[in-house]
């Protein structure tokens, strides 16, 4: 019952069209004749397409149903109540809200009926039959009474609608004469079919006000020719003088479009009074800028020029007013290609030429005249620049991003603004909303590279603090914690004139792009902060493993991130391997220089093909067959591939692996990439020496020696550039009485 109930606030409505279509059908429906039972009467009082509560002009699939509104009486004309009138309809896909809805004490029932499949069953007006749905509404076997109306299968067969203003008369009223200016609002659908019963919305702006029956309106539903007669007056105050514009706008409720119409009505201040021309103005474009010629944007706008007389108000009868182009800009026209001066009358004072653009952007500088008397001589003159041709196709394209920039996003992942400048030939930005694509790419010989960059932006979209500017397209790269350190190549694409591929590179055009670390932290250990060199040791000599932990802003491990090691009192850096090796160079170079060497260049040996682990300053293996078995290695000293553990057939972690497993030193230098754990090692080495002598007691011989605090800090190499806290390891040498000077 909550539909009907819901229907039923719209009976007001539907009562004040009974009278006139009682027993008869609206958009040409055809009821049938009442039946009467024991001098009982039923009659379809109206049925009127319906959309969430509001009179439509049709019934549509999907979009609207239709309202039917039945009376049952006795034999006195009395209306009888709590009686249970049914329905039925010839199409199938036809549904009513209520099935077996009860008269009300006036002895009504409203329904609605709606269908939501098939293909509509609209008229052929072709055709002698009437092809449309009929609703039948029974009280009993012999008591019956029927409608038909069309039922539209898409809103695409009635919609768009169209509706038009006549012109008004008169088109010119005077002011506070009471006199009003009469027009007419007609709706159509897209059938050209009046659109009947459908509230239409008015708008006369601040000059005036709406009549209709004289009454003060802003809205009025459409009669049977889908037309609404109407009145314009003037609210009788001097600044109404000049033009009104009256709108008139029907709203469809579920289609969720609109349509509208103006009509334009002048308010002058006396009968036949004549205005002397003044001044003349030439007020902005509305756009104030286009493009030029297939420049991807607006091309053309109207240019205004507004004739007043000495109580500023826009001059009623028409004056001939030229313009002007001056200087011309290469391919710039009004109106027709190669016209550069023209002539128009004004409409209610105002003069309208189009501007049309050519090959050349720049400022449209604009000339007006007015010859107000018709002699032929022109009297009042102004020029402005009411448009600019801003710019043209996109020509040159420099992209960028922004590092330091970098945030965290949420799930292990970060993200970086990038942003491309986008001009024309004559390095004007250009037009907004001109499209720009972007890619990024592993640099070779990687093929994969845990990033991706937003692929599609704009000239003028906001950037990631809500600003836009002209002729920039801003975007954004994404990427994983496994990503830091890793270089992508970015690119930006646009299109030119004729649809010219425009292509840059970010960084000035080599396209690297390293992906920033975002702090994170970068943590020092050691196996040993305290060393006495007095006690009993292999060698004078304390080497201290020191191990760099690296994490990102999320707490993961970073992998690969290159860590360099400084000390204070280290005599030697040395590398912390578990497979031993021969230090006997390669090709001669590395001889016993305590690091492991190998050639970087690959599978291939060769460093000018970027195959697989070439430079990427680590010692690789390679299975070039596929079939799980370590096929080569890259050029190296000789080492033992026995893993982790150092003893061969152990089947530790690294054994066979072809790769030599430790923290291989960078270029023999104290830099260090983490492993999978995060974690970079080298080992710091200490002279017993570093504890100097202090003083030798003459009595006992025991000689004393100055403690000494080595400092150890370790730095990430990749942006952001960070910094670990200093390890302090203390040195000592206890007084003894062997060894002193």
């Amino acid at each position: 019952m909550n539909n009907f109930q819901d229907n039923f606030k719209i009976y007001s409505l539907a009562v004040l069209l009974s009278f006139i279509l009682v027993g008869l059908s609206c958009d040409d429906r055809e009821a049938s004749d009442t039946l009467e039972e024991e001098g009982m009467t039923l009659a379809i009082l109206t049925a009127q397409p319906v959309a969430d509560g509001a009179a439509v002009g049709e019934a549509v699939v999907g979009y609207a149903g239709e309202l039917l509104i039945v009376e049952l009486r006795d034999a006195d004309g009395e209306p009888v109540k709590n009686k249970v009138i049914s329905f039925s309809s010839d199409y199938s896909d036809g549904d009513f809200d209520n099935d077996d809805p009860i008269t009300n004490s006036d002895g009504i029932v409203v329904v609605t009926y709606s269908a939501d499949g098939g293909d509509g069953a609209v008229d052929d007006p072709t055709t002698p039959l009437y092809e449309n749905v009929e609703v039948t509404a029974y009280y009993s076997e012999s008591l019956e009474t029927s409608v038909r109306f069309d039922l539209y299968g898409s809103k695409d067969d009635i919609w768009p609608y169209s509706i038009s203003m006549s012109d008004p008369d008169p088109e010119e009223i005077i002011l506070a004469s009471d006199t009003p200016s009469s027009m007419t609002c007609r709706l159509l659908n897209k059938n050209g079919t009046p659109v009947r019963n459908v509230i239409v919305q008015f708008d006369a702006g601040e000059n005036g006000y709406i009549k209709i029956d004289d009454e003060v309106v802003d809205s009025d539903t459409t009669d049977s020719n889908g037309e609404i007669a109407l009145t314009f007056l003037d609210n009788g105050e001097d600044e109404n003088i000049g033009i009104a514009s009256i709108r008139a706008v029907f709203n469809h409720p579920t289609i969720g479009d609109s349509v509208s119409d103006t009509s334009t009505v002048s308010i002058i201040s006396e009968v036949g009074l004549v205005q002397e021309c003044t001044y003349v103005e030439i007020p902005s474009s509305v756009p104030d800028h286009i493009v030029v010629k297939d420049g991807g944007g607006i091309e053309s706008t109207s240019i205004r020029a507004k004739l007043f007389d000495d109580n500023d108000n826009l001059i009623a009868e028409p004056r001939l007013i030229r313009f002007v182009l001056n200087p011309v800009l290469e391919g710039c026209y009004l109106e027709e290609p190669g016209v550069t001066d023209t002539t128009v009358y004004t409409v209610n004072g105002i003069a309208t030429v189009s501007v049309n653009s050519g090959t050349q952007p720049g400022t449209v500088r604009i000339e007006v005249s007015v010859d107000c008397d018709e002699d032929g001589e022109y009297e009042i003159e102004a020029n402005d620049v009411p448009v600019i041709i801003a710019s043209g196709a996109p020509y040159h394209l420099e992209p960028e991003y922004d590092p330091g920039s970098t945030t965290s996003i949420g799930g292990g992942f970060y993200q970086t603004q990038c942003a491309a400048i986008v001009y024309d030939r004559w390095y004007n930005p250009v037009e907004d909303s001109t499209y720009v694509y972007w890619t990024i790419d592993p640099i070779p010989p990687d093929t994969l590279i845990d990033a991706f960059v937003n692929g599609i932006s704009f000239t003028g979209n906001e950037n990631l603090d809500g600003d836009n500017f002209a002729g920039v397209a801003f975007s954004t790269i994404v990427y994983s914690t496994d990503a830091i350190g890793d270089i992508g190549r970015v690119s930006a694409t646009t299109f030119g004139a004729n649809g010219d591929t425009v292509t840059a590179l970010i960084n000035e055009d080599v396209g690297d792009a390293t992906l920033f670390f975002v702090p994170g932290q970068l943590a020092l250990t050691a196996n040993a902060t305290y060393w006495d060199f007095s006690l009993p040791m292999p060698t004078d000599l304390a080497a201290i493993t020191i191990t760099a932990i690296l994490i990102d802003f999320y707490g993961n491990a970073v992998t690969d991130a290159p860590i360099a090691f400084v000390g204070t009192g280290v005599s030697e850096w040395v590398e912390v391997g578990y497979e031993a090796y021969t230090d006997e160079g390669v090709n001669g170079l590395g001889v016993a220089d305590g690091c492991f060497t190998w050639r970087d260049y690959g599978s291939d040996d060769d460093p000018e093909t970027p195959d697989w682990g070439t430079f990427n300053d680590d010692h690789d293996a390679f299975d070039l067959d596929g079939d799980g078995t370590i096929d080569t290695s890259e050029v190296s000293e000789p080492f033992d591939d026995f893993g982790m553990d150092g003893f061969p057939n152990t089947f530790d972690e690294g054994e066979g692996n072809g790769e030599w497993d430790g923290y291989h030193k960078i270029g023999c230098e104290p830099v260090v990439k983490t492993d999978q754990d995060g974690y970079a090692r080298i080992i710091a080495v200490f002279p017993k020496e570093i504890c100097i002598w202090q003083a030798t007691d003459e009595e006992t011989g025991i000689c004393t020696f100055e403690d000494f605090t080595a400092t150890i800090t370790a730095t990430l190499l990749i942006p952001q550039i960070t910094t670990s806290d200093p390890l302090d390891i203390q040195l000592v040498r206890s007084p003894t009485d062997t060894g002193c000077p």
